[in-house]
């Protein structure tokens, strides 16, 4: 139980760290993606007001000039309100009819920022609209190559990611450290805990019978002493030592289920007879008013402890006729190609959506289990003798409609 606790916090340690952790690297990324971008839109807003007069310089001219240096760090194209190109410095050659496509629908009087790659490069474009006199008299594009930007950011990335996956890791190796740490005291608390269980549903099992045996004497001896009043608080003080010692059984048989200490005496058992021999026998103390049905598949044999399987089906089925006041009582057995499934389902008052996650642990009781006898046992220790058996026990219930409860045991 510790060990799974152990594990558990540790995970969730870790996939909480690796969440946060994310989240503030993500946040970061794109902090840093932004700024840059605002950086070189910047420094395009200020290269722009210095190309802007070549529009005026050679938009009358005949021959339309387009220069070409591959170390620039800067290009431009300028255009008419007609997408006509005037004039231009290019870095890329023949990146101005890619850039010609783009823009050739888009409107002049409208300022837009843009990425494209082209030939495996990657580019930043501003469209600015030339405005004179209130009037919009063309266009220019900036660009300027940010493949390296781009390459460093993927790179970026790919670290990050891995620092993450590390990291995350560590902290997990740390945080199953620290849980160990932290659970000593508390394992060494509930050990004792359960050893004292142990021993003392142990040590009170003699005084118990002896105390059992004693009004049995006193019944037969004084037989023709007592009064009517006598008899009837013998018979009640054997009644509850019958209930003391059937709590002490099952106290005793949880705690060597929990020190690992319950001798299991494991046979192939015929479970098709079993069950059906079971619930024949529940059948006959049912009262009128429940109907039971069985849907149970021939020669369907499990690995097992023959007693405890047993115990266990009476757990379940007398617990549906306790909370079962009218209706049906169903118990199904059936085997697919992995597993063996026995599931038995009421149509009682049902189990709050609350409270499913808490009717296995021991003394729990719910509001409506209180009004009737119990020991609030019978269901810790129908899953401890299915955790015995490597299987699970499942439960589905809805108020008013009743409820279901699934034992699964893998086939090997």
């Amino acid at each position: 139980m510790f060990h799974k606790t152990r594990l558990k916090l540790s995970l969730f340690y870790a996939i909480l760290y690796f969440l946060f952790f994310s989240l503030f690297l993500i946040i970061l990324y794109f902090s840093l993606v932004k700024l840059m971008d605002s950086q070189q839109l910047e420094e395009l807003e200020a290269y722009s007001l210095k190309q802007e007069h070549d529009f005026y310089e050679y938009m009358n001219r005949d021959q339309k000039k387009l220069s070409y240096d591959p170390n620039r760090n800067f290009f431009y194209y300028i255009y008419t309100n007609d997408h006509v190109f005037v004039h231009g410095d290019e870095s890329h050659r023949g990146l101005n009819k890619e850039i010609e496509k783009i823009f050739a629908n888009s409107n002049t009087a409208e300022k837009a920022v843009r990425r494209i790659e082209w030939q495996q490069e990657h580019f930043l474009l501003l469209n600015k609209p030339i405005v004179e006199n209130n009037e919009v008299v063309g266009y220019i594009v900036l660009g300027k190559s940010v493949t390296s930007q781009q390459h460093f950011f993927k790179k970026t990335i790919q670290l990050l990611v891995l620092l993450t996956c590390i990291s995350t890791v560590l902290i997990g190796l740390l945080s199953y450290y620290m849980a160990g740490k932290a659970m000593i005291p508390i394992q060494w608390s509930f050990d004792k805990q359960k050893k004292f269980v142990s021993d003392a549903s142990h040590e009170l099992r003699t005084p118990l019978s002896i105390f059992y045996s004693s009004l049995e004497i006193l019944e037969l001896d004084e037989a023709n002493n007592l009064s009517p009043f006598g008899k009837e608080l013998i018979h009640d003080m054997k009644d509850e030592a019958e209930l003391m010692k059937g709590l002490l059984e099952k106290l005793l048989f949880l705690a060597r289920h929990d020190q690992q200490q319950w001798f299991q005496h494991k046979e192939v058992i015929q479970l098709s007879n079993l069950v059906e021999k079971t619930g024949a026998k529940f059948q006959k103390i049912m009262p009128p008013e429940i109907q039971f049905d069985t849907q149970i598949a021939d020669g369907i044999e499990l690995l097992g402890d023959t007693t405890k399987i047993q115990e266990l089906i009476y757990i379940l089925l007398d617990n549906a006729i306790s909370y079962t006041k009218k209706g049906k009582i169903t118990l199904t057995l059936l085997k697919n190609s992995h597993s063996i499934k026995i599931k038995v389902k009421d149509c009682g008052i049902g189990i709050p959506e609350n409270e499913l996650s808490l009717i296995f642990e021991r003394f729990y009781r719910s509001d409506a289990a209180r009004q009737r006898n119990g020991t609030g046992l019978g269901l810790a220790i129908a899953k401890a003798i299915v955790e015995k058996h490597n299987g699970e026990i499942f439960v589905s219930s809805i108020i008013g409609k009743g409820t279901t409860f699934t034992i699964v045991f893998p086939l090997k």
